[in-house]
């Protein structure tokens, strides 16, 4: 994938945010607005190879047996990061490679919540101000993973692999949402005519 950046990613990622956030009717507060623009532009760089790279499961274990509470807190809220990010821009490799989006949104979810819990208890220096927003990440996580392939949707350079892709979604899923973004790139799609069964 290829994202064109202006010269402050932030504000680029911003501003695809907070449209998506609109455009969805999902509010969040401002501090987990702040993390998501972080965690895409610290994720820019990062190929789906990359994000898929090492199983879930295996950094969750990492994460559970990492020696004290600043590291294990270190490796929940990567795993998190990781999950989230994999569910909203990489959703089409999950399923190419047969791994259950669900899945990935189970162990983000719960990353987020292990993450929440011990910046609560006041590790990782000055984490323990987040763990409002870990919370509100392990709640939405769902919702924010649509959000985050929406900000994907207006990020990538379109081709003709990009528009199918999309409208084979479309097709699964029957999303109005995709539907819209189908007819921003000029294809307009109709359910198909439901079969008349002959007595």
């Amino acid at each position: 994938m290829t994202i064109e950046l202006s010269a402050d990613p932030s504000g680029f990622f911003r501003e695809r945010l907070v449209s998506a956030l609109g455009r969805r009717n999902v509010r969040v507060s401002e501090g987990t607005e702040v993390y998501l623009v972080h965690l895409l532009t610290g994720f820019v760089h990062v190929s789906a190879d990359e994000a898929l790279g090492q199983p879930l499961v295996e950094r969750l274990a990492e994460a559970l047996e990492a020696p004290g509470d600043v590291e294990r807190f270190r490796r929940f809220r990567a795993l998190g990061d990781n999950a989230l990010y994999v569910s909203g821009f990489f959703s089409d490799h999950l399923d190419r490679r047969g791994i259950s989006r669900d899945y990935v949104v189970s162990m983000g979810g719960r990353a987020y919540v292990a993450a929440g819990d011990l910046a609560e208890r006041r590790v990782g220096g000055g984490a323990h101000g987040l763990h409002e927003v870990y919370d509100e990440l392990a709640d939405g996580f769902d919702k924010l993973a649509l959000i985050l392939d929406e900000v994907r949707e207006t990020t990538s350079l379109r081709t003709p692999q990009d528009i199918v892709r999309l409208y084979e979604r479309w097709r699964r899923t029957g999303s109005k949402v995709l539907a819209e973004r189908l007819e921003q790139e000029g294809v307009f799609p109709q359910e198909a005519p439901k079969k008349r069964l002959l007595h």
